[in-house]
């Protein structure tokens, strides 16, 4: 072979492998796809989980290096809070944020996943944090995570994470010190709360979380429920001014569910970076309800709230009526049966 042959030769190898490499560089570029998701909340604007959820989207696009990018609306703007969960299966959108307790006439165990009346007390820790890490705890390694998924599943949905809004917070005109003084108040609440107030002998009834500051200032209220932002937030504390505590559940829990088609459609790296951010905005949830708390105890020394504290005897009663209502959500379906057996032996009741 002369060496005007070897050198062709050389040259067209070379030439071989400079397209190669353009197609395998091409290739890579080409697979190297960015995932665009719409995420909705069922909170409006101002609602401190609602915000947090700005730097759930950041932590998703820095986890990912800009693979997964998030856009996060609030209630209504893409659709309304009623149309959420169909939305979310149909794939409008890739992401909802709310809480079980609203989905409770499609999901059962949504109404125990919120947090049913007492469910959630815990008295082994002492700090805001501590008390939703033993809650946490009990999610991710009693296996309550798995059933949730297993029941969301069901529906085309992918559960995520869950996050805190802190205990439910109720505001009264008057103290509620007693079991009696529970008797006949007018209370703003939603969900399975309603039963059980209506159960210790109040009058559970739904008024949009805009309306109620008036409903109590008229006195079409005597007492509403919401979380924490009903003072960092809503005011109400001007027309309401006794913070109510009555030894009901220390948190209660909203989450995150993905269309399934959207969560199996990302290579696992995403999955992983997705969850990881999941994780942090449970953090941010805890950190900023536990500082909210902290503002509302700064409330109460200044004068400008007023604690009106339930009685250990009236406590006792409310808890026994709010076992009677696990026992009867028990009977809904197989999942909340295994639901409350669960939660049962995690806290202790027979």
């Amino acid at each position: 072979m002369t060496g005007k042959t070897i050198l062709k030769k050389l040259a067209l190898i070379s030439m071989v492998l400079l397209v190669c490499s353009v197609f395998t560089i091409g290739s890579s570029f080409a697979g190297d796809k960015v995932y665009r998701w719409k995420l909705q909340s069922g909170y409006p604007h101002g609602d401190l989980s609602f915000e947090l959820l700005k730097g759930f989207a950041a932590d998703v696009k820095k986890f990912s290096n800009g693979k997964l990018v998030i856009s996060v609306f609030a209630d209504a703007e893409i659709v309304p809070l009623e149309q959420l969960f169909e939305s979310t299966q149909r794939g409008v959108l890739d992401i909802l944020h709310c809480m079980g307790a609203f989905w409770g006439g499609i999901v059962p165990v949504g109404e125990i996943e919120f947090g049913i009346p007492f469910a959630y007390t815990i008295d082994e820790a002492d700090t805001f944090a501590a008390k939703g890490e033993v809650i946490r705890d009990f999610y991710y390694e009693k296996g309550f995570v798995d059933l949730l998924r297993q029941e969301y599943g069901k529906h085309g949905l992918y559960w995520l994470d869950m996050h805190t809004y802190g205990g439910p917070f109720v505001l009264s005109t008057k103290p509620l010190d007693t079991y009696d003084d529970w008797k006949g108040v007018k209370i703003r609440d939603e969900g399975i709360y309603t039963q059980f107030h209506n159960m210790i002998g109040a009058r559970g009834t739904y008024v949009s979380g805009g309306e109620a500051y008036m409903a109590l200032k008229l006195g079409t209220l005597d007492a509403s429920q919401w979380d924490i932002s009903a003072i960092s937030g809503l005011k109400w504390h001007e027309v309401a001014p006794y913070w109510v505590q009555a030894g009901d559940n220390d948190h209660v829990i909203g989450h995150m569910l993905i269309n399934d088609k959207s969560w199996k459609s990302l290579p696992e790296n995403l999955q992983i970076a997705l969850q990881k951010a999941a994780k942090n905005y449970w953090t941010a949830t805890v950190k900023g309800y536990g500082a909210e708390f902290e503002n509302a105890k700064k409330m109460v020394e200044k004068g400008t709230l007023k604690v009106s504290r339930v009685k250990p005897e009236a406590i006792e009663k409310h808890k026994k009526i709010a076992h009677e209502i696990w026992d009867e959500v028990a009977t809904r379906d197989a999942a909340s049966a295994k639901a409350i057996q669960m939660i049962k032996e995690w806290r202790g009741v027979k």
